[in-house]
Formats: C-alpha cells, sequence, structure tokens
C-alpha cells in the first residue's frame, strides 16, 4: 500500500484533472517555430543598430516591454501585449494567462504569423539597409 503511494507521487504527469492540457504536437512545433523567428528577429535588428549592446538591448525591449507596461495603459493592453513576440509564445504554450481576453483576439498561429511577418519586414529592411551602407 506504501509502495503504490510512493509510486502515485513519483509520476512525472499530475493527476487527470488537476491541469488543463493542451495538444503537446502544435505546442512544440510552435514554440520552436517562435524561438527561430525570434533569432532571426535578433539577426535583423543587429544588421540594423551595427552595434552589439544596442541591439541586445532593443530586442530585449521588443520582446518584453509589451507585456510590462500593456498593464499601464487601460483599454489597450490586450492589443498592445497581444501583437508581441512574447504573447504568441503564450498563446503557444497555452498557458492559462494567454486567454482571448488577456492578450488580443488573435489565435496562436495567427499570432506567430504577425510576429514572422514583422521579422520579415525588419530582415528585408535590414538587407536593404546593409546593401545600401555596406556592401559597394
Amino acid at each position: 500500500m506504501a509502495l503504490e503511494r510512493w509510486a502515485a507521487r513519483m509520476r512525472a504527469l499530475p493527476p487527470e484533472g488537476r491541469y488543463a492540457q493542451g495538444e503537446p504536437l502544435p505546442a512544440l512545433f510552435g514554440i520552436a517555430a517562435s524561438f527561430a523567428v525570434a533569432a532571426v528577429l535578433g539577426l535583423a535588428v543587429g544588421t540594423l543598430v551595427r552595434h552589439s549592446a544596442g541591439a541586445v538591448t532593443t530586442v530585449i525591449g521588443l520582446l518584453l516591454l509589451p507585456s510590462l507596461f500593456g498593464p499601464l495603459l487601460g483599454d489597450a493592453e490586450r492589443w498592445i501585449a497581444g501583437l508581441s513576440p512574447t504573447a504568441a509564445l503564450e498563446k503557444l504554450t497555452q498557458t492559462s494567462d494567454a486567454a482571448a481576453d488577456a492578450v488580443g483576439s488573435l489565435g496562436p498561429w495567427p499570432s506567430l504569423l504577425l510576429v514572422a511577418a514583422y521579422t520579415a519586414a525588419l530582415t528585408l529592411g535590414a538587407l536593404v539597409l546593409l546593401r545600401r551602407r555596406d556592401v559597394r
């Protein structure tokens, strides 16, 4: 009897019904894609800024500031925080604080596509600036 209780406590997963379980594969692929998009975003900002400390600060600001300052903006909070790359990651991980009323009305995959569009625009701008400024 004691051995069964010990084995029940040592399980890796919580008992059913204790935590909301989502689909694991979309979350896994979405998180991997989100980190890849964030890496390309960092590369684009680094190319635009051409200063390592400035690029790191800018990318951290892009990732964290909307979530930090969103509550100060009243009704616009869900839209400001919902358009940030961090919101896409929260929605893809299916956390409880990533509900539509808290973090915008876009779903997880449209949020990731929006962040990918931001990244593509910054990358295109970085490519144009790189060709004008550094390639002769």
